[in-house]
Order: structure tokens, then C-alpha cells, then sequence
């Protein structure tokens, strides 16, 4: 069974499926050190800044997280 793994806590979240990897928080940053969103699969990892994510407040990470996911959905057509 593919269980999907959710985690969080008050600096990061991110969902794990056997086929995908979601997350967003702190251990993550661009070279500004600006807290990222990464999704990984189908050997392919895409990071978005949160200031290109769209969402309202960086320190939000399960509303960051929950956009992130949404982009990669509407941008890829996903076999997970």
C-alpha cells in the first residue's frame, strides 16, 4: 500500500509518496537564503522560491506547502 507520509512542524512541511516528494520550510533556501518550496519525481527536483510561490506568508508552511503541490499539478501531468 501507498500510505502518503505528512509532516510538519511550525518551520517546514512536506508530504512523501512512494512516487513523490513534497516540501517547504527552512531547510531549503536559494541563494538568498529565501525559504523554498521542492517537489521531487520522476527523477526531476524543481524548486520555487516563495516569493515566485505566491502564497501570503512565508512562515504559513502548510498553506506554502498546499501551493506548491498545486503548481506542480497544474504545470506537470503527473503519473504518481
Amino acid at each position: 500500500m501507498n500510505k502518503p507520509d505528512y509532516y510538519h512542524a511550525s518551520d517546514y512541511a512536506g508530504l512523501e509518496t512512494k512516487n513523490a516528494k513534497f516540501y517547504y520550510g527552512y531547510e531549503i533556501t536559494d541563494d538568498n537564503d529565501e525559504w523554498c518550496f521542492e517537489a521531487e519525481f520522476n527523477d526531476e527536483k524543481i524548486t520555487i522560491p516563495f516569493s515566485k510561490l505566491g502564497a501570503k506568508d512565508q512562515s504559513d508552511v502548510n498553506d506554502c506547502l498546499m501551493i506548491g503541490i498545486g503548481w506542480i499539478f497544474a504545470k506537470y501531468k503527473l503519473v504518481l
